[in-house]
């Protein structure tokens, strides 16, 4: 008799794990490594095969056995009946931060790939091993509720939809799975390598285990401060209900006095928030940075102007202004005519068929009288310099020419990516 720990699955149970995702896209895409984890994944999902799929395997081209193992994966995943794709990462030789940079390049070859075969939903086969590791990491690097949350069942990036049926799984019942299909998987060898932070937590998880630190615990963890993070929240976007307002020209403003009345933990969400909503990045504002900020601005002295996420924070006394740091906005994108671009991660710039080909970089500071002739009203509508100085604009070589609308009037329009706040 099996162990329930180390059952495989069957199509009847993954479609189950699927349930907490429904709808699902039409098609579904699968990110499969060849190893057991992702193999199990994709047998089981054409066994359930309720949708079109396809698989996707990166080949990172950082060892020399790498084009040929991809090129095996998937002919495997072929003999599954799964239209598979080969994912190239064209690269110099890579020095440091290895993993880091191999993983950006993965998950943006993966969402362009998703996008190019038209589905918004993508399988990964993360498990409760990752999971138990994850918090492990975060831990000793001091994470608060939000890192010790590890790896969500799902979640958005660039429009695409990461699932990760697996996650409650012990990755012994994804070997037996494969196993019991006759699913041949490929390990690789740098996962063990103590080179690495996983690696090395890998060989200490059997002493871990012998003081309760077990998977099952770890991943626990995870889900309980995943709920308090929930919790955290809601009630930071009920708070920011009542203190914050979004301005046109992409700044927030906080109220002061509220925010120095909130519980600190509510206090230094919001003003992430804010500061997330002003300029997005990948990862949100380290703790440190964060919580000096919310000190100065809630000081007693107000202080002009702090930095930090590539936003300014103006104090007054009533209000905490957060903005774009405009030395900050230095992306240069061309824009030719009948097109739309997504500009410094915040405003969507489009050009009608009439507009000619034109960069678009930072308005900057330029004379007022010029501001009045390209775009009247402007002043009064966005009366901060500093606010006016990140928006969007269309220069010739080094030549203003036009300043986009808001209302969608003349060759050229802009709007703001995020149409609310909170």
């Amino acid at each position: 008799m099996l162990c329930p720990l180390t059952m495989p699955i069957d199509e009847i149970e993954f479609g189950r794990f699927l349930e907490p995702f429904a709808p699902l896209s039409s098609k579904i895409a699968l990110a499969v490594s060849g190893g057991p984890d992702s193999m199990a994944l994709a047998y089981c999902a054409k066994r359930w095969a309720q949708r079109d799929l396809v698989a996707l395997i990166v080949e990172h081209g950082l060892r020399p056995e790498s084009p040929a193992e991809a090129v095996n994966v998937k002919e495997r995943l072929e003999a599954l009946g799964i239209e598979t794709e080969i994912l190239t990462w064209k690269h110099d030789v890579v020095h440091d931060r290895v993993q880091e940079k191999a993983r950006d390049a993965r998950y943006g070859l993966l969402f362009e790939a998703c996008r190019r075969h038209g589905t918004f939903d993508l399988l990964l086969a993360h498990h409760q091993g990752d999971q138990a590791e994850t918090v492990l990491m975060r831990l000793a690097k001091g994470s608060g509720i939000d890192g010790l949350a590890g790896i969500p069942p799902q979640n958005m990036r660039e429009g695409v939809r990461l699932l990760r049926p697996f996650l409650q799984v012990s990755k012994a019942r994804l070997v037996a799975t494969c196993q019991t299909a006759g699913v041949q998987f490929v390990i690789d060898p740098s996962n063990a390598s103590e080179k690495y932070a996983r690696g090395r937590i890998r060989k200490i998880m059997p002493l871990l285990e012998a003081e309760g630190l077990s998977v099952e615990n770890l991943s626990l963890l995870a889900q309980r401060a995943r709920e308090a993070k929930e919790a955290l929240e809601i009630a930071t976007r009920e708070l920011l209900k009542s203190i914050a307002t979004a301005e046109q020209g992409g700044c927030v403003k906080l109220d002061r006095a509220a925010l120095r009345a909130a519980p600190r933990a509510l206090a230094l969400r919001g003003l992430a928030e804010g500061l997330r909503y002003v300029h997005e990045e990948a990862y949100p504002p380290e703790y440190a940075a964060l919580s000096s900020l919310l000190d100065a601005v809630l000081a007693p002295k107000e202080e002009e102007v702090r930095t930090l996420y590539g936003c300014i924070a103006s104090v007054s006394e009533k209000k905490i202004a957060i903005l774009r740091e405009p030395s900050a906005a230095n992306e240069e994108i061309p824009l030719a005519s009948a097109k739309t671009i997504l500009w410094d991660n915040r405003w969507i710039v489009t050009s009608d068929p009439n507009a000619p080909k034109t960069t678009v970089k930072a308005l900057g500071f330029p004379p007022h009288d010029v501001l009045d002739v390209l775009a009247p009203g402007l002043r009064q509508r966005i009366p901060q310099g500093r606010v006016r100085a990140s928006l969007p604009a269309l220069f010739e070589g080094d030549k203003l020419r036009w300043i986009p609308s808001f209302d969608g009037k003349g060759p050229f329009s802009m709007t703001f990516r995020k149409q609310a706040f909170p």
